[in-house]
């Protein structure tokens, strides 16, 4: 039976596309012919999206069917095309498949590096960016591409009126896509209005997030794909994040072909006029000739509209892709009105708005001892609604927890302004005396509910410092050690050091203690060393005599400066131990004689 043209040309478009699945073309083929005796193909109208395993995003209005993207795999014949023209590119396949404009290529590789810093742990590859690319515009190939991103004529899909593709009202007031009454996908990237209204992004830092220009749109893919902290290193969140683009199993398909023919291959960064394929239209009702931005002729092919495909593995219905019925016409629409231009072309809302903090490394900055610096000073990015970065932005760092910490001047808070990639860096932060859990929190300083980014540090219990040997510093005493009168006290006192293996040690706290006189008969030998209950004495904070005290700690250089010491009316021979807690001493002969009418009551080493 010979197959009506427009069935002809349906089934040729399936083979070259099927053919390694030739068991089922032979099905399909069989069922297309049964189906041209009785009736026509229908009408692709609105949808509901039919991929397997979407994600929430799979009912956004970026995954609608909006228009007529190209899903011609890489290697295959495009529609239109005669034998001698597929010859042709055949002959070219290595410019043609592996081939981008230099500007697209640019914009892409650019996206890249911008994503790696400000969402690094999403993992964009540049390929995947250029796949998206190539099936929505073919690179915005024949739009007379520029090398400054833009296209010398706007890339627009069908009205989305609910006839063929999804129903869409107007959402920016017609600003992009010229149609005050209905949306349309935009640009090289085919966004919709309301997505660019959130996702739009400056990707050629010229201060304008321009749907139309591929730099701006290719860094605004890379964030959308990014949306709800995918990680596309991960095979479920790149399947997820391609059908939030397009909710269609044979998008799917052909995106991730194009993305590993460009991972697989090496990619040619053609002129930006080179017609590498037939012109893409994603509206089936442009007949536009192609843009051209020299004087050499652009090829150009009459696009048509393409039967549904179905998915490689389920054999479900793709949406997106339109078909009318046999014979059918379509009817005609009066172009919109299109709007005065508006006098700026930003994004209406505040970028410089944070609405988003993100940490910047490991959640852990380890653990340190009191009186130490931690190695890593907490850090977070500042993003606005869109994902862009904001430099400028204010963060206050707060420190919590059981342990102690603080930032210089033994603060607790600081608040911190973000460089010009958007990062806000914290102060050094320093161990306290207090061993425990410590929480770094990262906040917006004003706001009710703000978005948070937090740290965790420890601090250790600092290590029991021990000592081998105390010694006095001075000049060495005549008689062996310091001399006062009674009822009086000694105006200065040796200081002492305390050293571990010949190195100072600080943080020592010596027990100074007065011992009994000694003397020569048996008794007061027996004694002597044990702690004294008149002679020498400290006072305590409250004035009173003691003869026991537990001393400050050493300082950083090991030394300790003795408190003042007095005298009362009994005169004798003492002794004023210091020992540390280990059990090492250091004892200081102590005189305190009669007071004559020659005698100053002022110790040798009196100034």
């Amino acid at each position: 039976m010979k197959l009506p043209p427009s069935l002809s040309s349906v089934f040729s478009v399936l083979l070259s596309r099927h053919a390694r699945q030739g068991l089922l073309v032979c099905a399909l083929a069989a069922g297309l012919t049964a189906g041209s005796a009785l009736s026509p193909l229908p009408v692709a109208g609105p949808s509901i999206a039919d991929a397997i395993g979407t994600g929430h995003d799979a009912n956004a209005a970026q995954a609608q069917p909006r228009g007529i993207p190209d899903l011609n795999l890489p290697g295959s014949p495009r529609e239109g095309q005669d034998q001698a023209k597929q010859q042709t590119e055949t002959a070219t396949k290595s410019e043609g498949t592996t081939g981008i404009p230099a500007t697209a290529l640019d914009a892409y590789k650019k996206a890249e590096r911008t994503l790696s810093t400000a969402r690094p742990s999403c993992h964009v590859p540049w390929q995947l960016v250029a796949g998206i690319g190539r099936v929505e515009s073919v690179h915005a190939s024949g739009y007379g591409l520029r090398s400054d991103g833009s296209a010398a004529k706007p890339i627009r899909g069908p009205r989305l009126d609910g006839a063929q593709f999804a129903l869409i009202r107007d959402t920016g007031r017609g600003r992009w896509d010229g149609d005050t009454e209905f949306d349309r996908a935009i640009g090289p990237m085919q966004f919709i209005p309301s997505t660019w209204a959130a996702w739009g992004a400056d990707g050629n830092g010229d201060g304008v997030n321009d749907p139309n220009n591929i730099y701006d749109a290719a860094l605004a893919t890379g964030h959308y794909l990014c949306a709800g902290g995918r990680d596309l290193n991960r095979p479920a969140d790149l399947d997820k994040a391609i059908l939030s683009y397009n909710n269609s199993r044979a998008y799917v398909n052909a995106v991730r072909d194009w993305m590993r023919t460009y991972q697989g291959g090496t990619v040619t960064a053609t002129p930006d006029d080179a017609a590498l394929a037939t012109p893409h239209h994603p509206d089936p009702a442009d007949t536009r000739p192609p843009a051209a931005t020299s004087p050499r002729p652009v090829a150009h092919a009459q696009p048509r509209p393409r039967p549904r495909e179905r998915d490689e593995v389920s054999g479900t219905p793709a949406t997106s892709v339109p078909a009318n019925p046999v014979g059918a016409t379509r009817p005609e629409r009066k172009p919109a009105k299109r709007p005065d231009p508006a006098p700026d072309r930003r994004t209406g809302s505040d970028h410089r708005t944070v609405t988003r903090l993100e940490r910047v490394g490991t959640e852990s900055l380890g653990n340190r001892t009191a009186g130490e610096a931690f190695g890593r000073r907490p850090q977070v990015r500042a993003f606005d609604a869109h994902g862009h970065l904001v430099s400028g932005a204010k963060v206050t760092y707060s420190i919590t927890g059981t342990g102690g910490a603080h930032f210089a001047g033994h603060a607790t808070t600081a608040t911190v302004t973000a460089d010009s990639r958007g990062v806000a860096t914290a102060p050094a932060l320093w161990a306290g005396n207090r061993p425990g859990r410590v929480t770094v929190t990262a906040a917006l300083p004003g706001e009710r509910k703000p978005d948070t980014a937090s740290f965790t540090a420890t601090v250790r219990q600092a290590p029991v410092a021990t000592a081998d040997r105390l010694e006095l510093l001075g000049p060495k005493l005549p008689g062996g050690g310091p001399q006062v009168d009674i009822n009086s006290r000694f105006l200065e006192l040796p200081q002492t050091r305390v050293t571990a293996h010949d190195k100072p040690v600080p943080g020592i706290r010596l027990a100074a203690t007065l011992l009994t006189s000694t003397g020569d008969d048996k008794e007061e030998k027996k004694e002597a060393n044990k702690e004294s209950t008149v002679g020498p004495y400290f006072k305590d904070k409250h004035g009173d005599p003691v003869r026991t005290l537990v001393l400050p700690g050493t300082d950083t250089d090991g030394r300790l400066t003795l408190p003042q010491l007095f005298t009362d009316e009994h005169p004798g021979t003492y002794t004023l131990r210091l020992a540390t807690p280990e059990g090492t001493t250091l004892d200081i002969p102590l005189t305190v004689g009669e007071r004559t009418s020659s005698s100053r009551a002022t110790p040798h080493l009196a100034s």
